[in-house]
């Protein structure tokens, strides 16, 4: 009798150490995370008059939009008109010596995300980056 107790008991402790250790395993594992996926919505070459007193620079420019919800295809196709002309107008209020200036370039790209965030109603982590290339002033 005491052997058969002795065994029944070596078993419950086996299977309640063993059921512990998986259930601390379980909890404090690492959970995976899913890798975002980055979309990007590119708009035709534009050039554009910048703000400078002789008028005489221009800027050549392509925009991409750089999202991670892949419903936004619609969203961006419905404002591009909106986005291309506040694009525009955010280049032609801007000096070619802002743009020259330390980070200047990225203050500008920083400039349109907000833009692009806003008209979207949108926020930074669907709308997450803006680059222009190519992007030469001329003039």
């Amino acid at each position: 009798m005491n052997k058969k107790l002795l065994i029944i008991i070596a078993a419950v402790v086996l299977v309640l150490v063993i059921g512990g250790g998986i259930v601390v395993f379980l909890l404090t594992r690492e959970p995976k995370e899913e890798p975002i996926v980055y979309f990007e919505y590119t708009f035709a070459e534009e050039y554009s008059n910048l703000a400078d007193q002789d008028s005489k620079k221009i800027v050549k420019y392509q925009v991409t939009i750089e999202y991670t919800n892949e419903e936004m295809l619609a969203t961006l196709d419905a404002n591009k008109t909106k986005i291309r002309n506040n694009v525009d107008e955010i280049m032609r209020a801007t000096l070619s010596e802002d743009i020259e200036k330390t980070n200047g370039k990225q203050r500008l790209r920083d400039r349109i995300l907000q833009m692009v965030i806003e008209v979207l109603e949108s926020d930074e982590e669907t709308i997450t980056n803006i680059y222009l290339q190519p992007f030469v002033i001329q003039g």
